[in-house]
């Protein structure tokens, strides 16, 4: 089964897409709006996934520059001077396309331990979103 066809059966789940310039702040806001999310998807001007912020990230970072950390002075710094979601995004994005293979989607989030993962199209724009319960209902 392609993912093309999981998304015709199962639909797309919310998640959310900030721009890279978008401040920790913004981000923070932004996440307190949604029911639920693991994964925040960063997108450059275009549109197009550059990286990917855990929820236990963005909370870490803000949480470190309003409390006195306890971590090493190289880390302490990056903490400090983090403004924006493109300095502590995760820029080894895994993602699904259409024409990818169910099975070969699923051992991918299996092996990577994400629950969920961005659907993009040849310009690496997002067009769905799909977790993990969803894939594995399917082949069960």
């Amino acid at each position: 089964m392609k993912i093309s066809e999981v998304l015709d059966k199962i639909g797309n789940m919310p998640y959310l897409a900030i721009p890279d310039d978008c401040t920790l702040n913004e981000a923070t806001e932004k996440i307190t709006g949604m029911r639920q999310t693991r994964s925040i998807y960063v997108t450059d001007k275009q549109g197009r996934l550059q990286g990917t912020l855990s929820l236990g990230m963005l909370i870490r970072e803000v949480i470190a520059v309003r409390h006195k950390p306890q971590f090493g002075v190289r880390s302490i710094l990056t903490r400090i001077t983090s403004e924006d979601v493109a300095d502590i995004m995760d820029k080894h994005v895994i993602y699904a396309q259409r024409d990818d293979d169910l099975d070969k989607i699923l051992k991918r989030m299996i092996y990577y331990n994400i629950k969920e993962i961005p659907v993009v199209d040849e310009d690496q724009r997002i067009i769905a979103n799909i977790g993990i319960l969803d894939l594995w209902r399917l082949v069960n």
